[in-house]
């Protein structure tokens, strides 16, 4: 049975979401995008997909009333971050004025949807919402008291944002050219011409999927052989998320070979 939408008093946004092959997270965060009740839904996968994410999502899409675009992006080598050109790809396709994007990692809170209402009222061109981590790490726990104690009003990866104050501010030539941080980027960008906001306490759930001994030991092996990250980066990781075998590996990797 489709489950229809209560269409009074509703804003009008779009959902982009990119998605690699985070098959087992998909049923437990897919759903709470519908139930925010925006107006679409863009998914944006690699092109080709990792096809059993791809299956789940158009299986689970199909309960809903929302529309919900599926875009096969490729790769696109004037991009020093791929992220960054799959994203930017799902916020051209959107026909909203506004766009909220997330991950496929978080379950989205109905509470946001009043806080999305205000991108583009007095200047107002991104409003930034709060993750609460589960399970809970050390990292987490203290961000949540730093903002609790001193109010400290950080910017997120989950947001919303007004198109035409993107398309006016963002340099994509700059963006281009930046490895990591694509949403750093179009925050700075937009902030130099509007005002944004930072919402806490609205319990979006930032999923922590159940790590392995060995799943964290090739982590810290990649972190050496791949992006050759400095030991004290590394040991401070470590502790804070908790993963003492992401140390392990990377100390194997690089001394003990």
């Amino acid at each position: 049975m489709r489950q229809f939408r209560d269409t009074s008093n509703m804003v009008e946004f779009s959902i982009v979401c990119p998605i690699r092959n985070e098959v087992k997270l998909i049923p437990k965060t897919l759903p709470s995008f519908y139930a925010v009740k925006p107006s679409e839904v863009i998914l944006c996968f690699d092109n080709p997909p990792h096809k059993p994410s791809y299956e789940v999502a158009k299986r689970i899409s199909k309960k809903y009333d929302a529309p919900t675009k599926f875009l096969l992006v490729d790769r696109n080598p004037e991009y020093a971050f791929h992220q960054a050109w799959v994203r930017r790809t799902g916020f051209k396709e959107a026909r909203s004025e506004v766009t909220l994007t997330t991950d496929i990692d978080i379950v989205l809170s109905p509470s946001i949807v009043k806080y999305i209402g205000l991108v583009g009222k007095k200047n107002i061109g991104l409003v930034s919402f709060s993750k609460i981590s589960y399970p809970i790490t050390l990292r987490s726990a203290i961000a949540w008291l730093v903002q609790r104690v001193y109010r400290h009003k950080s910017f997120t990866g989950l947001y919303a944002f007004s198109k035409r104050a993107w398309i006016e501010t963002e340099d994509i030539e700059s963006l281009k050219k930046i490895p990591r941080g694509e949403d750093t980027h179009l925050h700075q960008a937009l902030a130099k011409k509007y005002d944004y906001l930072f919402i806490s306490g609205t319990r979006n759930i930032l999923l922590r999927p159940k790590e392995s001994r060995n799943y964290q030991y090739l982590m810290g092996v990649n972190r050496w052989r791949i992006r050759k990250t400095r030991l004290w980066r590394v040991v401070v990781s470590s502790f804070l998320y908790w993963r003492p075998y992401l140390l392990l590996g990377y100390l194997k990797a690089r001394y003990g070979e």
